[in-house]
């Protein structure tokens, strides 16, 4: 240690070299490399949220730890479930998915038919409105 005075104020300052060429630091401290454009947008959310990123990082770290990484996992299947519940859940997407795919088809056809319905609707007025009028429909 290297005591370093100043004659205006006297100061005392630590000096220290580290070999590895980083920086020493608190216990606790993390480094991380993040994509520098999603690094950035997360700061710029925080600040606009006035929230400090550090802690930020922390509580999602925290989050991450008490649901044993459930946070992050797949949806459709809850971590640490049974397989027998694993299987269910999927067999219920399944079913969803085929219900909602012959609805889908379902509203397609009653689209077409409406559609249809308003042509002929159409062209049945045309044609009342040229009897209407005493003349020959063109068809």
């Amino acid at each position: 240690m290297k005591v370093v005075r100043c004659i205006s104020a006297p100061v005392n300052v630590l000096l220290r070299m580290v070999v590895s060429g980083q920086m020493p630091q608190r216990p606790g401290a993390f480094a991380a490399q993040f994509a520098p454009e999603t690094l950035q947008r997360f700061k710029d959310l925080c600040r606009q949220q006035d929230k400090a990123y550090s802690k930020v990082l922390e509580r999602l770290a925290l989050l991450y730890v008490e649901t044993n990484g459930a946070v992050l996992a797949d949806r459709s299947a809850p971590v640490g479930a049974a397989p027998g519940v694993q299987k269910r859940q999927v067999q219920v997407e399944t079913l969803q998915n085929k219900l909602l795919e012959d609805l889908l088809k379902r509203v397609e056809i009653l689209e077409k038919k409406d559609v249809k319905m308003l042509y002929e609707l159409d062209r049945v007025y045309k044609e009342l409105a040229f009897l209407k009028s005493g003349l020959q429909s063109p068809g």
